[in-house]
């Protein structure tokens, strides 16, 4: 285990410690409000929700092409699907569960520097108040459960407990696949020390080998097939495309807002600094590099929730950068102010983020959950209630499959391969001539269904989601965008 030089008065103290990692918690309860959970999410929800009810880990029980894995986080499915057995709200769990995961990497940061106090709390801080990080931990993913797993994977690696770092790095890759990216990082760490390197490479190989062989044997791959409809998806433009997917990724990974850019000569300070200092720092650095080289060079589509690695990162290069320039600031003060500033700036910074957490929540509360969520759990309940056969083909199948008790068909291909195959939902309404077809309502999306005069004939608009208060049944495509929004239009076959 690496030194730890730090005195005892240049740490941070365990109340400070305490305060912000309670900020970290606070914050996301207030700022839940306005922050509706992803659509992706409820995905993983029924996948845990029917493994906890004795049908499987799977998406449409007795449907013909299952077992079909569609979900990238089965670790994080089967830890769901525990608290399910329960009888417990899973959406309420998985709000809990990843501000708890968040409390306990929060109590994990200060390690990183060795519990410095200046980087240990302005890292604490950010993890509280920055905003792209706290949106994504109350959006129901899997990014705290993946971020903590290889925090503490580095942690172990560092402290030269290689056993417990494989164990770490093993489950990590079951909780997202850019865990293998730190399975390959720590083993290359540890390659000149072969004693070392083997006992990290014996638990790696053990979940491994028992993972894959288990995913081979359910469900013929261990590749999610939500990795593999993702990698198909491309637009009439893929120069152009491919230009757009390179600079959202770096955006996301290190610029997610232009008010930030001011401080990014800090964080690449901080970044130099910590992949020049041996330790867990420099080993979650390269993780956090090397997920968004592997973007960069892979180009998939990505969300929001994909950079919460990157994004600590992030952080913790802030307060690294941060330290020196407060170090330098201090300096020009006397005993009597530093101490003042040493002892009040961990409550105030804790007390700031929970006064904006506030804010944010109470100004910024989301409707998505009153006007788009509720009434089409409503619908869906009920409609699958009384026509237990009925199939319905979805753009989102997230919210729609959870509240949905029968067949979903995913137009995107992420649980349902024959999507793949069809190729278009033109192309899948024509062939399978679902009952009912939610319709996600974008520009290319209504456009493509307009262009079969045949189809719109077979499908009655009549019930539409939104948060606006948008009820057109058949908006213009010219006055919609492209951009993502929780806004769906629901079609009835006609009989016929």
């Amino acid at each position: 285990m690496v030194g730890d030089r730090t005195s005892s008065t240049q740490r941070i103290s365990a109340p400070h410690h305490a305060l912000l990692v309670l900020a970290v918690v606070v914050c996301r309860i207030l700022v839940a409000r306005a922050c509706p959970t992803y659509d992706d999410a409820f995905i993983t929800y029924r996948y845990a929700r029917n493994l906890a009810e004795g049908a499987g880990l799977v998406f449409n029980p007795g449907a013909a092409w299952e077992p079909i894995l569609g979900t990238t986080t089965p670790l994080y499915a089967l830890i769901l699907a525990v608290f399910g057995k329960l009888g417990l709200d899973l959406v309420q769990v998985s709000l809990a569960l990843n501000i708890a995961l968040d409390a306990v990497t929060a109590l994990l940061i200060p390690r990183l520097f060795k519990r410095a106090r200046t980087p240990s709390v302005v890292a604490l801080f950010g993890f509280a108040a920055f905003a792209p990080l706290v949106r994504i931990s109350v959006g129901g993913m899997e990014s705290p459960l993946f971020c903590l797993t290889g925090l503490l994977a580095v942690l172990a690696a560092a402290e030269d407990k290689p056993t417990r770092a494989g164990i770490w790095s093993g489950l990590t890759c079951l909780v997202r696949p850019e865990g293998v990216l730190l399975c390959v990082i720590l083993l290359f760490s540890r390659w000149p020390e072969r004693r070392q390197f083997t006992r990290l490479l014996v638990p790696i190989a053990v979940i491994g080998v028992i993972s894959v062989t288990l995913l081979s044997l359910v469900y013929g791959t261990p590749i999610p097939q939500s990795v593999t409809a993702k990698s198909a998806m491309h637009t009439v433009d893929p120069a152009g495309e491919n230009w757009v997917r390179l600079k959202q990724i770096l955006a996301q990974s290190y610029l997610p807002h232009l008010v930030l850019i001011p401080l990014l000569p800090l964080v690449a300070y901080g970044a130099w600094r910590a992949l020049l200092r041996a330790g867990a720092l420099r080993l979650f650095s390269l993780w956090a590099l090397a997920i968004s080289a592997s973007y960069l060079i892979a180009r998939p589509h990505t969300w929001g929730w994909y950079y919460f690695v990157p994004l600590t990162a992030w952080v913790l290069w802030l307060a690294l950068g941060s330290a020196r320039l407060a170090r330098a600031f201090l300096s020009q003060f006397g005993p009597a102010l530093v101490h003042l500033a040493r002892s009040a700036g961990p409550p105030a910074a804790a007390v700031l983020a929970m006064a904006a957490a506030a804010f944010i929540g109470v100004r910024y509360a989301s409707t998505v959950g009153r006007d788009v969520y509720t009434p089409l759990a409503a619908w869906a309940r009920e409609t699958s209630a009384v026509e237990p056969n009925a199939r319905v083909l979805a753009n989102d199948i997230g919210v729609v499959g959870w509240y949905w008790r029968g067949t979903v068909l995913d137009s995107e291909g992420l649980v349902w391969p024959a999507a793949l195959k069809h190729g278009s939902v033109n192309a899948i309404l024509e062939a399978e001539r679902p009952e009912y077809f939610v319709l996600l309502v974008e520009r290319g999306r209504l456009t493509h269904f307009k262009k079969r005069a045949d189809l719109i004939g077979a499908y009655l608009p009549f019930l539409r989601f939104n948060t606006d208060g948008d009820q057109q049944l058949a908006p213009s495509p010219d006055d919609l965008t492209d951009e993502w929004n929780p806004d769906y239009i629901v079609y009835k076959r006609r009989v016929q």
